[in-house]
């Protein structure tokens, strides 16, 4: 168990803060994509961290620290969800610009378009399609960890998981392939097999057949590269710097919990 942990645990209040600071962004990351709605987030990430305060000791570290809160705050999205449904959406177009010194001034705007298409992308997916981007390709659960969140087997992830990438090319496919041919009846199923081989689930014959045919198919071809671009810009989500809004709702949110923390 990671020290941090293992300190949190034993009732040293420095390390919990520590420790809640560190998975605040993700848990907020996570409310804001599934509730699109601000306040509900910040509801959703007080809620959480609460809860990881009051049974942090509970845990004995049989999964993952990723997969307990992820599940933890997946259950707090879905009280929050509860009852909502009727309610108008809020915009979460709240995906920070992060320029790159070394691109050009047309190679951010590019990017930044993506961000932004990306954030409309995920919020038009089923919600089941969008939780399990989010911690796979956006948060980086490994295939195990991203099951134990979402209380399905590996096998019951994986599937859900390609059908979701698929549902997210698609949802990009004006903006990544605006004239991209369609595929011939003779081309096979590219996006589940390279979605596959990304979980490490196809054999090398079956990758060298598929990568052979991307070479002389563009439908194919182009229809793999936007995957592979749409799935880059979802890590890179996660490794933005934290916005100024953001990070004075985490401050908020452990000043909240400070009787729990202290």
């Amino acid at each position: 168990m990671d020290p941090l942990v293992e300190r949190a645990r034993s009732g040293d209040a420095h390390a919990l803060e520590e420790l809640l600071a560190q998975v605040a962004p993700s848990v907020h990351r996570f409310g804001m994509r599934m509730c699109k709605d601000v306040h509900d987030a910040e509801d959703v990430l007080q809620d959480t961290l609460l809860m990881i305060a009051t049974h942090l000791p509970e845990f004995e570290g049989r999964s993952s620290l990723s997969s307990w809160v992820f599940a933890l705050t997946r259950s707090a999205c879905t009280r929050r969800r509860r009852g909502l449904k009727n309610r108008p959406a809020v915009s979460t177009d709240d995906v920070p610009e992060q320029v790159d010194r070394a691109s050009t001034p047309e190679e951010n705007a590019s990017d930044h378009q993506l961000a932004l298409a990306l954030s409309k992308a995920l919020d038009a997916l089923s919600e089941e399609h969008r939780e399990v981007i989010q911690l796979r390709d956006v948060e980086g659960l490994t295939a195990p960890e991203a099951a134990e969140a979402l209380e399905l087997t590996v096998d019951a992830m994986k599937s859900r998981l390609h059908r979701a990438r698929e549902a997210l090319r698609a949802q990009l496919k004006p903006l990544l392939e605006p004239l991209a041919p369609p595929p011939a009846s003779t081309c096979p199923d590219v996006m589940a097999m390279w979605s596959r081989k990304l979980e490490g689930d196809l054999s090398q014959l079956d990758c060298a057949q598929m990568e052979k045919h991307i070479e002389g198919c563009a439908s194919c071809s182009g229809a793999c590269d936007a995957l592979r671009r749409a799935l880059l810009a979802c890590r890179r989500s996660a490794s933005e710097a934290v916005s100024p809004a953001v990070q004075a709702r985490v401050k908020a949110a452990l000043r909240t919990l400070s009787p729990a923390v202290g």
